[in-house]
């Protein structure tokens, strides 16, 4: 995001679940503003960003925090997240223009 921002191109996070990432886990993502809308961009490659389900969207990673504890400590007993797909999962083109649904 920071490089976009850079450049001059408006840029923001997104928190998705990730269909093909093993194990299921939360996973972040830069959108940018191109051609009058925003789409994913995300260097790891390693899901393919027209199955990702989007969570949050926020400036930086402080404003889409996955979870957030004010006072008193939290304890996670336990979370199971699975996000999949029909059939086998798309390949994915990191040169073509893909927004998030």
């Amino acid at each position: 995001m920071a490089l976009l921002r850079a450049m001059e191109v408006p840029a923001r996070m997104a928190a998705v679940y990730a269909p093909g990432l093993a194990p299921m886990d939360f996973h972040a993502v830069a959108e940018a503003y191109v051609g009058g809308a925003w789409h994913a961009v995300d260097p790891t490659l390693l899901a393919p960003r027209q199955t990702m389900v989007r969570i949050a969207t926020g400036h930086d990673a402080a404003a889409t925090a996955f979870l957030s504890s004010y006072g008193a400590p939290i304890i996670l007993e336990r979370i199971e997240v699975y996000a999949s797909s029909d059939g086998p999962l798309p390949g994915d083109d990191p040169g073509e223009l893909v927004s998030l649904g």
